[in-house]
């Protein structure tokens, strides 16, 4: 099933390609040659690359560290090491790479690739592009499985935030809560611990208004409102989900504003479907906010894209040009901010579907539920 899923991206890729007139492609971040190989490698300061072509196996450039390690990877593939690096004259990694290219017409090369090695390549004439990023948009059937138990697992542990809630309960002891799900992933043999990172966090009020700031982990969890995230990646796919919940009844004030971020994140999924531009969605977040002069509580954009990484595109953001098609994941996430008070923000992991949408997370989020 995998070696057909590589096989399937590889095509997709090729087809694009000859579109754009390329008939090679540089590929070089570590998320992207994974999604191409299911290769997993730490770079350091030794690049390594996939060069993928039309008519014959992806080349694999590595340094020689690595080339025992790539010859067992599921693809069949032309592997080429270089010594190391620094190199002597003659064996560095550029050379190596530039001496594969030299045989092609034309180069694409992916736009995420260091300006350091792009400088070394871009005398052969490479052109910068963006094919990978927008291939990994549209998800396969077999990633949102993926994702789809990666959220599962993410719930799971939001549900044991739930009730672990209290005012004894310090910021410490919830972030241990993932070790749960890594042990029970562990012990049933379901685990990449390479391609996993699974994260909780809790942020206690007044400091949830700061969503990416860090509290004190030996803090107690008072009223509220508090907000839990878990920030999960199992296995090479991501997903995340975040809720605001109370410990004992909120105040008017507060109730007030997890109404308005309600009333916000529907506004949002209302229009949500594939056809719908990315920015139509973060703007009718913003524009209900707007609406009830709350847009200066307002700290970042909608949502973004979740697939291999928790933060990619497609971007749900004013200013994107993104358009939302049927298989692509986002996270839906409007939220208001009041410094001194908090913040009240719910996270989905969302697949776009022809006519609509699926919430792959599905932790509570009517208020007199997160109410402990």
């Amino acid at each position: 099933m995998l070696e057909q899923e590589l096989n399937a991206r590889i095509s997709k890729l090729q087809e694009e390609m000859r579109s754009k007139g390329f008939d090679s492609y540089v590929v070089s971040s570590r998320e992207d040659i994974w999604y191409y190989t299911n290769i997993t490698y730490s770079p350091e300061e030794r690049p390594f690359f996939i060069v993928i072509s039309l008519d014959d196996k992806p080349v694999l450039v590595v340094p020689k560290l690595e080339e025992a390690h790539v010859k067992k990877g599921i693809l069949d593939t032309n592997d080429i090491a270089y010594w190391d690096y620094p190199s002597p004259a003659g064996e560095n990694w550029f050379e190596v790479l530039i001496d594969v290219l030299g045989k092609f017409r034309h180069t694409g090369v992916e736009g995420n690739i260091p300006a350091e090695h792009f400088a070394r390549i871009q005398g052969i004439g490479v052109e910068l592009s963006n094919l990978v990023a927008k291939e990994r948009q549209i998800k396969s059937a077999y990633e949102i499985e993926k994702i789809r138990f990666c959220a599962k697992k993410a719930d799971e542990t939001m549900f044991d935030i739930f009730q672990k809630a209290s005012r004894e309960t310090m910021v410490l002891e919830m972030s241990a809560l993932s070790q749960k799900s890594y042990m029970e992933l562990i012990n049933t043999m379901q685990l990449d611990p390479a391609n996993s990172n699974l994260l909780a966090v809790v942020w206690p009020a007044p400091e949830s208004a700061m969503p990416h700031g860090v509290p004190n982990i030996y803090k107690k969890y008072g009223d509220g409102p508090n907000v839990a995230m878990t920030y999960y990646r199992i296995n090479g796919y991501a997903s995340e989900c975040e809720r605001t919940f109370f410990i004992g009844e909120p105040s008017a004030s507060e109730k007030e504003m997890f109404v308005h971020m309600m009333n916000a994140r529907n506004a949002a999924l209302s229009i949500l479907k594939a056809g719908v531009k990315a920015k139509d969605i973060d703007m009718a977040a913003r524009n209900y906010l707007e609406s009830y002069g709350l847009l200066g509580s307002l700290l970042h954009r909608t949502g973004h894209g979740i697939g291999l990484s928790n933060h990619e595109a497609p971007f749900v953001a004013e200013g994107s040009d993104d358009l939302l098609t049927e298989n692509m994941v986002i996270s839906i996430e409007p939220g208001i901010y009041v410094e001194g008070v908090g913040g009240v923000r719910h996270s989905d992991t969302v697949l776009i579907t022809k006519d609509g949408y699926e919430l792959l997370t599905k932790a509570p989020t009517e208020l007199e539920k997160l109410i402990f």
